[in-house]
């Protein structure tokens, strides 16, 4: 045995010096392990590193089981002493059973390295079933404890070793080829025990892999995930000498270990197979105000600043340089080493959703704010970028490259929306609150607070702190339309009767909580809202001043429901809105659409509209409806012809886009005319046209932007030079175009986008004319 000895100690210095060099090993290769199975990680690690190379027909056997013989030949393997086994073969056997043994190599070299002593009476047993128990023993002592007894002190130590995880099985079982090589895997991250020191503590020396691998200290930097300038199945490292390379990725997934220095373990002459944690100093905190800079800040009381150097950072998911991005307040910074950083949720802006994402749609809400630039990463609440929907609440970032470029962007999506009734508001200095259904929420400023009205349904929109950063809805609440006729005299706690004159035209008379509405100092004919209670009586009595128009001089269209009043306002009416004729003998009659009939001017009386000049309320003085007919066409000429007839007539034909269609329409005559690529009235009469006018157009000179464009309910928000704003309502078959007649889309303008708007004589937008 002095020979096998020398070899052996030969083989180990030979592996020393020469392990860099060798045969490189693939993933598993076996048709019988499954990726999912818990043991696959574990077959593949021993396949690549040239422990097994299984069963000889493609196969491992994950569920047969092990003879002792095979255990033992693992072990030999792992320990890198394949070459001693076969030189040991020669040598005379250690046990009475083995000779002429297949394995005898590989057993005389276990029994000399005190891996085994056997089972007794001189003999190995090398062809029986191996147990739990024993493959716990034979690797503990690959791992140096050679002296521990057997039993519970072996299951124990390996339990304190970790070799136990994730088997279930009693000392005694069999176990199988599935269940060892999960043993096996877990010593090859073990770290081998070498003896006690003078004082008794443990000396350790490297991790049992490191007989089998070769192995190096990297920092890891990125995978072609988080950088795609690396090649696929590549990651990119700095080297113990801090040299920026590259190097096979193997079977280990190194996202794991971004910025962390770490030793990598590979196949000898092949890829990495492991990789084990080195210590590293990590340091995590939310960013307190946004960075400077290479300078960070915690969100602590001191606001403490930590300035590193021009380090790899990724930012986003995405690799880049510190000094190339801003890490915004709130994000999660990981600091480690003091050489990369870690971000996350470093968003540079937010808002509320006001339109539907659209496929092709190049910025969200139209704004150049929130480009959609390179790959789109949707996060939280949704995962796809159209479907981002209308009052969601969006946190907007971007990825970055190491030169600064944008490659990327990322949006994390909140969907959360409150129901209830607004039941209370505050405000303290700039912190505003206010209750929905009696739950107290923080209101992110003073518009979103002034759109909350004590009493009234709400659909408020929450961003991910549960701050209320939008209103989707609002409703009023038990308020109603009437007119206001007279009330009781006396009026007072006693005796308190008001008479209402309803959308129906029928007086009604209400009792009144005199303490409630405790004077009346109407006169009679004023527009209210009122409320009352479970009792129908009358709790609150207001006049409308707000949205309160005089109507004279008005004119009404059918076709369109449009009441246009003497100054050129147009309001639009439609099934909800109240109409009352008020008559000569003071009576009041209610009218529905249908009985309106085009009228040209005369009509007298008063409006209630909202901010889109849409009617709730419409109350005619003694009007009369006689029917007329106009017709004219509004639309966006495309192209003009000069046709010239068989009967010897010269007129012009003229293509229009016009009701969502594009269509033909002649002139009367050759002096008719109009400009290709520009928006127009036509006159008809019998058919042609027989006169070109031009629209109304917003603004009368220079031009607008828009701030917001709701496409679902057909609106947009224009923004003049002198920054007061004004809603308009879209055609419903609108059109967008340049100047020079290019057909375009809502998502090609943005906030900043200047643009002119052409106005039908309904006063809705048939035209947007982008003037750039």
């Amino acid at each position: 045995m002095k020979r096998l000895k020398k070899l052996i100690a030969f083989v180990v210095t030979f592996a020393l010096v020469f392990g860099a060099m060798a045969v490189g090993f693939a993933a598993s290769p076996f048709t019988d392990v499954k990726s999912d199975a818990p043991y696959a990680s574990a077959v593949d690690r021993l396949y690549a590193l040239g422990i097994t190379q299984g069963m000889g027909d493609g196969t491992y056997g994950p569920d047969l089981p092990l003879t002792r013989a095979q255990m033992v030949t693992f072990v030999i393997r792992m320990l890198g002493l394949e070459q001693v086994a076969q030189a040991a073969a020669s040598e005379p056997p250690a046990f009475t059973d083995i000779k002429d043994h297949w394995a005898v190599g590989y057993i005389n070299v276990a029994k000399d390295l005190k891996i085994t002593d056997g089972v007794g009476d001189g003999k190995f047993a090398p062809d029986a079933n191996l147990t739990y128990g024993q493959a716990l023993a034979f690797a503990i002592r690959a791992l140096g404890y050679t002296d521990v007894k057997w039993g519970t002190p072996t299951l124990a130590k390996a339990v304190e070793l970790g070799l136990t995880q994730g088997i279930n099985l009693g000392f005694n079982d069999v176990i199988n080829r599935g269940e060892t090589a999960m043993v096996l895997n877990k010593a090859l991250e073990t770290e081998t025990f070498r003896g006690y020191d003078a004082n008794g503590n443990p000396v350790y020396g490297p991790k049992l892999i490191s007989k089998v691998a070769t192995y190096a200290d990297y920092t890891v930097i990125a995978t072609n995930a988080q950088d795609n300038t690396v090649p696929s199945g590549k990651v990119k490292v700095l080297d113990k000498d801090n040299n920026l390379t590259t190097i096979n990725a193997g079977i280990v997934d190194f996202s794991k270990y971004l910025g962390k220095k770490v030793t990598v373990y590979s196949a000898k002459y092949g890829d990495p197979v492991y990789v084990a944690e080195k210590t590293n100093d990590v340091v995590t905190f939310t960013e307190g105000q946004n960075s400077v800079g290479t300078t960070v800040y915690k969100n602590d009381t001191n606001l403490t600043p930590i300035t590193l150097n021009d380090v790899y950072t990724l930012y986003n998911g995405y690799l880049t340089k510190l000094s190339k991005v801003t890490i915004y307040k709130g994000a999660d910074v990981t600091i480690i080493n003091n050489n990369y950083v870690i971000v996350n949720n470093s968003y540079a802006r937010s808002t509320v959703v006001y339109n539907d994402v659209q496929s092709g749609d190049k910025y969200i809400n139209r704004s150049s704010d929130y480009e959609l630039r390179g790959t789109v990463t949707v996060i939280g609440a949704v995962n796809k970028v159209t479907d981002i929907k209308a009052n969601d609440y969006i946190y907007y970032g971007n990825q970055y490259d190491v030169n600064g470029n944008v490659v990327g962007t990322v949006i994390y999506v909140v969907r959360n929306q409150v129901t209830g009734t607004v039941t209370e508001k505050s405000v303290s200095g700039t912190t505003y609150k206010a209750s929905i259904d009696n739950v107290s929420y923080k209101v992110a400023n003073a518009n979103v607070w002034n759109g909350l009205n004590v009493g009234n349904k709400a659909t408020v929109i929450l961003d991910k702190d549960n701050v209320i950063v939008g209103v989707a809805s609002t409703t009023t609440t038990s308020a109603n339309y009437a007119i206001y006729k007279s009330k009781s005299n006396p009026y007072n706690e006693w005796f308190a009767k008001v008479n209402l004159v309803m959308p129906d035209g029928s007086v009604t008379t209400f009792n009144a909580v005199y303490s409630r509405v405790p004077s009346i100092s109407l006169t009679g004919g004023e527009i209210v809202t009122y409320t009352v209670d479970s009792n129908n009586a009358l709790t609150s009595l207001t006049p409308v001043t707000t949205g309160l128009y005089n109507l004279t001089n008005g004119s009404y269209k059918t076709a369109a429901n449009t009441l246009t009043n003497g100054d050129g306002t147009i309001y639009y009416l439609n099934d909800k809105t109240i109409i009352l004729n008020h008559k000569t003998d003071d009576s009041y009659a209610a009218l529905k659409l249908s009985d309106l009939k085009d009228v040209t001017g005369g009509l007298t009386g008063k409006v209630v509209a909202d901010s889109y000049n849409i009617a709730k309320m419409v109350v005619f003085e003694n009007a009369s409806f006689v029917s007329t007919t106009t017709s004219t066409v509004y639309g966006y000429v495309t192209g003009v012809a000069t046709i010239y007839a068989s009967d010897g007539s010269t007129f012009n034909r003229l293509t229009v886009i016009a009701g969502g269609q594009t269509k033909t329409y002649d002139t009367v005559d050759s002096t008719i005319s109009a400009t290709q690529n520009t928006p127009v009235v036509l006159t008809l009469t019998n058919g042609k046209v027989s006169a070109v006018g031009t629209p109304t157009v917003v603004p009368a000179t220079g031009t607008v932007t828009l701030s917001n464009i709701d496409q679902v309910n057909l609106r947009v928000t224009a923004k003049f030079s002198d920054n007061s704003e004004r809603g308009y309502l879209l055609d419903p078959n609108f059109i967008v175009v340049k100047t020079d007649g290019t057909l375009k889309g809502l998502g090609d303008i943005t906030s900043t986008t200047p643009v002119k708007l052409y106005v039908n004589d309904i006063g809705k937008v048939f035209v947007i004319e982008i003037q750039q």
